[in-house]
């Protein structure tokens, strides 16, 4: 009888102790810093993935460190974009930065209004000295945000 009661005891006690653990995990679970949705109009690279023309949903999770953007399309993650850098900006609207020539569009930096800074993507090497000989398009894709 004192066994049961005993092993009653330490279960209860496992039982509590997961629980808050699971519970202390759940709050600290943070909302995404950054979130919006934009429409590629046309298909486009950004860092190692090309996206097709279509409508997207991204957030950044943290801006520590370079910011790594999570794209989806629908509820199907798509990728996994990490930031060469980023400065202060001070622009109007939130926008992607697209980079054409040749052919191909680029994703090339990610303007926050909200945030105050610029997200900037970079060329793979010898694609950025083949961009950088020929003439480049700058086209801006607004981009709708969850503000600050």
């Amino acid at each position: 009888m004192e066994a049961n009661r005993n092993c009653r005891m330490v279960r209860n006690l496992v039982l509590a102790l997961a629980s808050a653990f699971i519970i202390a995990g759940v709050a600290n679970a943070q909302a995404p810093v950054y979130r919006g949705t934009f429409t590629l109009p046309f298909e486009a690279e950004w860092g190692n993935t090309t996206l097709a023309a279509g409508d997207y949903t991204f957030t950044i999770d943290s801006l520590r460190g370079p910011a790594t953007v999570k794209i989806e399309q629908g509820k199907r993650n798509v990728a996994l974009v990490m930031s060469q850098g980023s400065q202060f900006a001070d622009s109007k609207a939130s926008a992607l930065i697209v980079a054409r020539s040749g052919g191909r569009a680029r994703i090339v930096a990610l303007h926050a209004a909200e945030l105050g800074t610029d997200f900037l993507y970079g060329t793979p090497k010898a694609e950025g000295q083949a961009l950088a000989s020929a003439p480049q398009l700058i086209q801006r894709i607004p981009l709708l945000t969850n503000g600050k």
